[in-house]
């Protein structure tokens, strides 16, 4: 936030910045909002889960509205206190009030935080790094909120599912997330098996260590395809493969020869079914399709009397010139 006195940036005629109340805050008002000020509190609800949005890399992605959050919440929620602390720590910011919350743990610490929230405290939920709920149990306590009639609410921000989508180069106007994938073979297998006709571009988690096994069960299950994987997305070393699933593994391995090899959690994204199962199905679909129009259209066809005297044809009564 200094960053805007320091700068000295010339601020757009249309925009006002004010201190918020709470925490001293920096806020960016419209001349709009400024003419109904009950409706331009950062927020004014007691008793809401804040879902905040964290960096997956590029901690200059910190949008605004968390930095606020992280100043304005009773509580804070991490999947791991340690790593939230260094991002607090390099905004110049300190929460006294960090509780983790993660798989371990997630189960036991709900009834205390759904107690919390009852008593109209504002809790923050952020994960190690992205958006919350991705692959993570948070949406359990999202649930819990609603049965019990608490506001829950969003912070929008990063999101690897999303970044790996938009650098891949595959279509994004229709995707699935299949989560992690598995570590055991067979559940692998059926992952992919049950994903195996999706027409859409499919978005996966995987390590680097499984990534050869996954490789070679893909091209297996779906056949050859137009791939991408990523990894280290928005740091300095961000790290953008594609290539189709016959030479992935191929780029993969001399890239070890080059002592360049993958390292830790990555993207992978997929194309759909294009010209695989799903057209079969498809054409299966069309061709008994065409089948049931033909029997149809028969009778409405005319038909031939090859049994008259005359041999002449019989129109269903009419005798054609």
């Amino acid at each position: 936030i200094r960053l805007y006195f320091e700068s000295k940036i010339n601020i757009n005629t249309h925009l006002i910045f004010r201190y918020h109340n709470k925490g001293n805050l920096l806020k960016k008002l419209s001349k709009e909002q400024l003419k109904h000020p009950s409706d331009c509190e950062i927020e004014n609800v007691e008793g809401c889960l804040y879902i905040i949005a964290t960096p997956i890399g590029n901690l200059s992605d910190i949008s605004l509205r968390a930095i606020q959050l992280f100043n304005f919440v009773d509580i804070l929620l991490c999947e791991d206190t340690r790593k939230t602390k260094k991002l607090l720590s390099h905004l110049n910011l300190n929460h006294k009030n960090m509780i983790s919350y993660n798989d371990n743990n997630a189960p036991k610490k709900r009834p205390y935080i759904l107690k919390q929230l009852l008593l109209n405290k504002n809790i923050g939920l952020v994960s190690d790094a992205g958006t919350p709920l991705i692959s993570d149990p948070g949406y359990k306590l999202v649930q819990e909120c609603y049965l019990n009639k608490v506001k829950v609410t969003h912070a929008p921000g990063p999101s690897s599912v999303i970044n790996g989508l938009i650098l891949s180069g595959l279509p994004t106007n229709q995707f699935y997330f299949g989560g992690f994938v598995s570590a055991k073979r067979n559940a692998k297998i059926k992952q992919f098996t049950l994903t195996k006709s999706y027409p859409m571009t499919g978005i996966w988690f995987d390590t680097c260590l499984r990534l050869i096994d996954t490789l070679k069960i893909m091209l297996k299950i779906y056949g050859n395809r137009k791939i991408s994987i990523t990894r280290e997305l928005t740091k300095i070393y961000e790290d953008i493969i594609t290539s189709d699933l016959e030479n992935m593994e191929s780029l993969i391995y001399e890239r070890q020869l080059r002592n360049k090899p993958l390292k830790g959690e990555i993207v992978i994204i997929i194309n759909g079914a294009l010209n695989g199962a799903f057209f079969t199905l498809l054409k299966s679909s069309l061709l008994g399709f065409f089948l049931t129009f033909l029997v149809a259209l028969t009778n409405f066809l005319p038909s031939f009397n090859l049994s008259s005297p005359d041999t002449s044809i019989n129109f269903h009564g009419f005798k054609p010139p």
